[in-house]
């Protein structure tokens, strides 16, 4: 029924063949998605023995080294590659057979990954997940954060395959690895598909895509899927969706062949894996905090059994060999050097939550001060963390703003700006997306009634009435101006470039301060 060509490649040292799956062609006319049995029961939780285990992690995010588990008062380590690497060696001794598999974002949230090794940035991050021994991983959307180019040259430095098969360039060819893969393990043969973010052009900068598209995912997987089908015994789709996203998809494409979707991209920590229209959904969270582990049975093309859990990646006692030890001494050693030179002193906790918090008011109001402005805006994704009391490091700014984003200023009518806090009200109430924090504003709105949206009540600039018939200079990072339908829901006027990167103006901010101390002032205020 198939034709095809397969190419056989042996990775040094690891003494496993992957098959990729190159050119298959059906014989006949295009094809049809095969239909689940009714009959056959679905797969059902339960003991061992299991015969493939698949370890995973997702949205590593750099974060290289252990740091303390914020939800514990002990100050107990947790995470990093060193754990990482003895916590899995020892699951993988008490595996049959085992996979590892990464569902993206290994880029953006510590400076190691913008060390460059022969002018390649990122190349720290393939040299340690390299060293872990990964099968197959996929391309997230922060992998694009110092652009198309930089992630063409990283690509080829993984020993393991980066798939995203639903990323084209302007020809409408794929522009990474789309074959899909099969991997023998333990007498099985495992096919891996791979797709990215389905709402990439969503979140990622045109810039930064440099004409790269996304084309929908369901059909390319449907079509993939049902013709690796009759040639392995267990599909493993890798996506950058999203957990809610990934629910959809195993929806979609029910029948498909496709076991256990292997997802990132909204750092859920699934404790236990989900059964969406009979396949395996499983996540672990973020930042090598967790290694995914999910135990099968596999049998007659299909999973009978399964077992999964979050293993904590605690960083006592955690040793790795001399080799990656070294490496991660050094890279530890460049990092600190360049960037843990103390610049300030917190006087209380910087906070970060989905409302307004007091982070979000510093630094606004530093965004503000900077571009000379009388509003300025920062979406609340863009900062990654908080910070307790106590000394602040130019580490801590570069892990709270890790993205290489630059401050732009636009000139909006007061009915343009009014139009941008009703989109920013509505986001407080329906939370299509996270709000932007905000200074030089304030606002206060209530529910509307059907819950579709917000009624905005009263609208203050510098103080004063917004005045419909006025001019605002507005500051914002790069990345919300060019994300406008989504943060401001106008027709953005051409912004003007500062050439100031948002995390170096906030550096010279606390370095000036010096000791800071900071409340949430009410500035976003609902009524309810």
């Amino acid at each position: 029924m198939f034709s095809g060509i397969f190419l056989t490649w042996f990775p040094c040292g690891r003494g496993f063949a992957v098959l990729a799956l190159v050119g298959l062609l059906l014989m006949s006319a295009a094809p049809t998605v095969a239909q689940e049995d009714s009959s056959a029961s679905g797969p059902v939780v339960g003991a061992g023995p299991f015969n493939l285990t698949i370890f995973h992690t997702n949205d590593f995010h750099s974060h290289f080294l252990p740091r303390e588990a914020t939800w514990r008062d002990d100050g107990r380590l947790v995470g990093g590659t060193i754990p990482m690497a003895w916590h899995l060696a020892r699951e993988r001794s008490q595996a049959k057979a085992s996979l590892l598999l990464d569902a993206g974002d290994f880029m953006t949230g510590n400076p190691v990954c913008r060390l460059a090794e022969d002018g390649v940035q990122g190349a720290a991050i393939a040299r340690m997940m390299n060293m872990l021994g990964y099968d197959a991983g996929v391309i997230g959307n922060h992998e694009f954060d110092l652009g198309r180019a930089q992630l063409q040259q990283l690509v080829p430095l993984f020993d393991h395959p980066l798939l995203a098969a639903d990323i084209l360039d302007r020809k409408g060819n794929p522009a990474f690895a789309e074959e899909p893969l099969i991997i023998e393990r333990g007498g099985l043969k495992v096919g891996i598909l791979g797709v990215s973010c389905s709402k990439l052009t969503e979140v990622v900068m045109p810039g930064r895509l440099d004409g790269l598209v996304s084309r929908p995912q369901a059909p390319l997987i449907l079509d993939q899927a049902t013709r690796l089908d009759p040639l392995t015994d267990l599909i493993v789709l890798l996506t950058h969706n999203g957990v809610e996203e990934d629910r959809l998809l195993a929806k979609e494409i029910t029948g498909s062949g496709v076991d256990v979707i292997v997802g990132g991209h909204s750092h859920t920590r699934l404790r236990e894996p989900e059964l969406v229209a009979g396949i395996l959904i499983v996540q672990a969270g973020s930042a090598f905090t967790n290694l995914g582990r999910l135990d099968l049975m596999v049998a007659e093309d299909r999973v009978v059994r399964y077992r999964g859990r979050l293993v904590t990646l605690w960083a006592d006692e955690a040793e790795a060999g001399p080799e990656l030890t070294g490496l991660v001494a050094g890279y530890q050693r460049e990092v600190l050097g360049a960037y843990g030179v103390e610049i300030g002193y917190l006087e209380s906790d910087w906070k970060k939550q989905r409302g307004e918090h007091n982070l979000g008011d510093w630094l606004c109001d530093q965004i503000r001060e900077r571009a000379a402005a009388d509003v300025a805006f920062l979406n609340n994704g863009g900062i990654r963390k908080g910070l307790a009391a106590g000394p602040i490091t130019a580490l801590d700014i570069h892990e709270m703003l890790p993205f290489s984003n630059t401050l732009v200023t636009v000139t909006l009518t007061g009915t343009q700006l009014a139009a941008v806090v009703q989109n920013n009200a509505d986001a407080s109430v329906t939370r299509d997306h996270g709000i932007m924090q905000v200074s030089g504003l304030a606002y206060s709105f209530r529910e509307n009634p059907d819950g579709a949206g917000a009624l905005v009540e009263e609208i203050l600039v510098g103080g004063l009435p917004l005045a419909a018939d006025r001019t605002y200079e507005v500051a914002m990072p790069d990345y919300v101006a060019n994300m406008k339908d989504i943060y401001l829901g106008i027709d953005l006027p051409p912004y003007r470039e500062t050439g100031v990167e948002l995390a170096d103006a906030i550096l010279a901010a606390v370095r000036k301060a010096g000791r800071i101390d900071s409340a949430v002032e009410g500035r976003i205020r609902s009524l309810d």
